[in-house]
């Protein structure tokens, strides 16, 4: 597990010269838990773990200030351990579950609200990403996918040195037909984090 941690975090610091023009201002970890909707191919379990880089969208900020006001742009990488069936068939024929490693980044458009608040601070966010696994996901149909995501959530004491980020994300896991079988999975789950680095 630790050596996947560090790869999520390396290629969170390769990601740092594409936005270094933009002067990132945050550095977020969040923990999560979640889970698929329960269909015939059974139900997916997600544990995870995401570094999260944030900052104003300076090189389009004219474009969206008019809609988005207090928008933020983001990349994160996250980690996860994934407990799914190991069959297509789901649990019918009696498979156990199986153990999956699984890795994504995620770019995505935040948007703030009462930003001059000093003890709540509402956003929602909503992005996608290629997802790798070292199994398929579900399982038979393929290791790569697209992650796409939208996230609920608060600030809690936003300018406070340890603000608190909790919320609900919802994110939809497909091959996009690449492979014959794309079921796709739609996952709900609920995460917290706080903040490392502000500039």
């Amino acid at each position: 597990m630790v050596r996947h941690l560090f790869r999520c975090v390396a290629i969170l610091l390769c990601s740092l010269p594409a936005l270094a023009a933009t002067h990132p201002r945050d550095f977020n970890i969040y923990l999560g838990n979640a889970s698929s909707e329960t269909n015939r191919h059974g139900r997916s379990r997600f544990r995870t773990i995401s570094f999260e880089l944030l900052t104003e969208p300076h090189f389009f900020k004219r474009y969206v200030d008019r809609w988005l006001p207090n928008a933020r742009v983001g990349v994160d990488i996250d980690y996860a351990d994934v407990r799914q069936p190991r069959s297509w068939f789901g649990h019918t024929y009696g498979d156990p579950d199986d153990s999956v490693r699984a890795e994504w980044a995620h770019f995505f458009v935040r948007q703030y609200w009462l930003t001059s608040s000093n003890l709540i601070r509402p956003y929602a966010d909503l992005g996608t990403g290629p997802m790798w696994s070292n199994r398929r996901i579900p399982a038979a149909t393929s290791k790569l996918n697209a992650n796409s995501q939208l996230g609920l959530g608060v600030v809690l004491f936003p300018n406070a040195r340890i603000p608190v980020y909790a919320g609900y994300r919802f994110f939809h896991i497909s091959n996009g037909g690449v492979t014959g079988r794309n079921p796709g999975l739609n996952v709900n789950g609920f995460f917290v984090g706080t903040n490392l680095r502000r500039r």
